[in-house]
């Protein structure tokens, strides 16, 4: 025999079948994955067989013989055309398997394709195709009848260009008629159900491959945990057996100590299995030495207790009594072990630095006492002032005053008025030129008059402190006072608001003890703002003018105009940077509608370029041409422009109806 016969287990060269039951039957014995040399050369051997057999298969029909009796044919109307005979085993040869879709695997029936179908085009040139893996046991199981295609249709039938499928013939085959090609279907139905199982086999093993890593390490992790219990088993057999070693060649107390101090014991010592073995041990040998069990209750650090509950059992074994335990905690006490190891000269500087650290502390210790004499001085001090205080601003203010918080001594409310805190502190001895104290007393009194004048009108305001907003501390008063005004109908509140500040100007509290005998003005600020724009404000040292702020009060709405054209830019949009000014028009009534007017007009000509109109309320602002007022002739007529919405810093959110071209 040669090969690839022998390797195939043949006597010789056989046909196709035989040659794939043959190949079939090895591949039981010869695994990819355990032999993959070994299905190689089978493999290589097979495809040698095979291309063998289908030659000499070619060979034979190439031989002179007589023409067999053709089958009567359809005539060209049934059939569609002319039938071409052709090798369809030379057509076929060398073409690759085609590739399997990623949907399902056609199964096809030939006989029903070929019947009545003209030659197919040449196909294309393709790489030199890749030998697939087959498992030809699946394979060679029995093969299912493949599913019947669709029949086309005449007007499906394709065009074939046969002279390009017929370049490759021989030429001395143009000129003679073939007969009708046998198909070995055998093969051709293997090898698409082999394409199949290879793929099958490819998304097996890439499965494989994926959990691979995870299996390997999920194995390396059983075999180390394996192994580290082997380990540790081996060595707590080792350590019980030593154990019983020393007991059976009763071992003086040295050599259990030089035992327990060993990485033999310390290996184990924490292990629950070598504690049920000592414990064990102590057990089966109640004879064994006091000092043996004093050296095991130190090795195990049972000094302190037996710490974790799994060596309770073994803390009472031992049986330790309480003066071993204490002798035991002092020798295993670290400072004293590191006194005692430390030479003379390093004693002796530690006792120098302690007892200068001692001389400091003494002095410290006596800076305290001294403190806490001052302390107790103020305290002393402070309860003849909580006495004094009250004396004292009676005195001042005439009218009797309590503490109302009693463990707070700085905090006073009138007797007559127990919820009006303020604060007052003690400032030197009171003496005919100093009054000894100071107090925010008339502030607090403002402060109040100032609210219920805002609650009363159901005006919004603001308490500001002096470097901000105010906090609202027990006994403390605001330094100003914004009052949120609306743009229009505000007059008599503006008045009444100056009729409020002369009253209490008048009052006997509105004034502060100073030094020299003389007294202080109540000073604070007021401020009237609409939407936190300030259009009136006082100095804390100056009282409140009622014709001043109505005054700009009048002018207030027109000034609000101004501010947001200015600081939204829109004014600049329509006009022009700097090349413009802004003028008070005062109001205008449409509709019965009473609007801010404010023009915009060109420095150069003179002549108005834009007219803006706010409403009263002050969050809508209407922009119209120079000439736009004369075409409006209702309220509705404003509202034609394009809306946005404009938030203006301080002011906030604004609607915008923009009637002005942009320049």
């Amino acid at each position: 025999m040669s090969w690839p016969w022998n390797e195939l287990g043949l006597l010789g060269p056989a046909e196709l079948p035989e040659i794939r039951r043959a190949y079939a039957q090895r591949l039981k014995t010869t695994h990819p994955e355990e032999d993959p040399k070994g299905f190689q050369r089978l493999h290589a051997a097979y495809q040698e067989a095979s291309r063998q057999a289908r030659q000499a298969a070619r060979q034979a029909r190439e031989e002179p013989r007589p023409a067999p009796e053709k089958p009567p044919r359809a005539s060209r109307e049934e059939r569609g055309g002319e039938e071409a005979e052709y090798d369809y085993d030379e057509l076929l040869k060398g073409r690759e398997a085609p590739k399997k879709s990623e949907a399902r695997e056609p199964e096809y029936d030939y006989d029903e394709l070929l019947k009545g179908q003209e030659a197919p085009k040449r196909p294309p040139e393709k790489k030199e195709p890749r030998e697939p893996e087959y498992d030809y046991d699946e394979l060679l199981k029995g093969q299912e009848a493949p599913k019947r295609s669709p029949e086309k249709t005449e007007s499906q039938e394709p065009e074939y260009d046969y002279d390009e499928l017929l370049e490759e013939e021989d030429p001395a085959e143009e000129t003679e008629e073939e007969p009708s090609p046998e198909w070995d279907y055998e093969r051709l139905f293997a090898e698409g159900e082999a394409e199949a199982q290879t793929a099958r086999r490819r998304k097996l093993e890439e499965l494989r491959q994926k959990n691979r890593a995870r299996y390997d390490e999920r194995e390396r992790e059983q075999r180390r945990r394996a192994a580290d219990e082997e380990e540790s088993w081996q060595a707590v057999m080792a350590a019980s057996h030593a154990l019983e070693l020393l007991y059976s060649a009763e071992a003086p107390l040295s050599q259990w100590k030089r035992f327990l101090n060993d990485p033999v014991f310390w290996n184990v010592r924490a292990n629950l299995d070598f504690v049920f073995a000592l414990e064990d041990f102590l057990e089966q040998h109640p004879d064994l030495s006091r000092e043996i069990r004093k050296a095991l209750f130190t090795a195990y650090g049972f000094e302190k207790g037996p710490g974790a509950p799994v060596y309770r059992r073994l803390y009472r074994l031992l049986g330790v009594g309480r003066r071993d335990r204490q002798r035991m905690r002092k020798a295993r006490s670290t400072w004293r072990n590191a006194w005692r190891s430390y030479p003379p000269w390093r004693k002796a500087v530690i006792v120098v630095c302690f007892t200068i650290l001692a001389v400091f502390f003494a002095i410290g210790w006596t800076v305290n006492l001294r403190t806490a004499y001052q302390d107790h001085v103020q305290r002393r001090e402070s309860r003849n002032w909580e006495a004094r205080s009250l004396e004292w601003l009676e005195e001042d203010y005439g009218e009797p005053f309590v503490h109302p918080l009693g463990n707070q001594p700085t905090i006073f409310a009138p007797e007559a008025e127990p919820t009006l805190y303020f604060w007052a502190l003690p400032d030197g001895e009171r003496s005919e030129t100093h009054p000894g104290y100071t107090t925010d007393y008339p502030h607090v009194r403002v402060m109040h008059a100032m609210k219920d004048f805002a609650k009363a009108r159901n005006l919004g305001l603001d308490l500001r402190g002096a470097e901000g907003p105010f906090a609202g501390n027990i006994g403390d008063a605001p330094g100003a006072y914004l009052f949120d005004l609306p743009l229009q109908g505000a007059e008599d509140t503006v008045a009444a608001l100056g009729a409020l500040a002369e009253e209490l100007a008048a009052q006997d509290w509105h004034r502060l003890p100073a030094s020299g005998g003389r007294e202080e003005p109540v000073e604070y600020q007021i401020l009237l703002c609409h939407r936190d724009l300030a259009f009136y404000s006082t100095d804390p040292d100056e009282r409140f003018d009622a014709e001043e702020a109505l005054s700009l009060y009048a002018q207030a709405g027109p000034a609000f105009c101004r501010y947001i054209l200015t600081h939204s830019g829109l004014s600049d949009g329509h006009l022009g940077a700097e090349s413009y000014v802004l003028l008070d028009e005062g109001t205008v009534e449409i509709s019965g509608n009473e609007l801010f007017r404010v023009v915009g007009v060109d420095k150069q000509t003179a002549e108005a370029q834009a007219q803006y109109l706010m409403a009263a309320g002050g969050s809508m602002l209407f922009c119209l041409p120079g000439d736009g007022l004369e075409s409006v002739s209702h309220i509705t007529d404003l509202y034609r422009g394009l809306s946005t919405h404009m938030e203006v810093e301080g002011v906030g959110l604004v609607m915008v109806w923009d009637q002005v071209s942009y320049g």
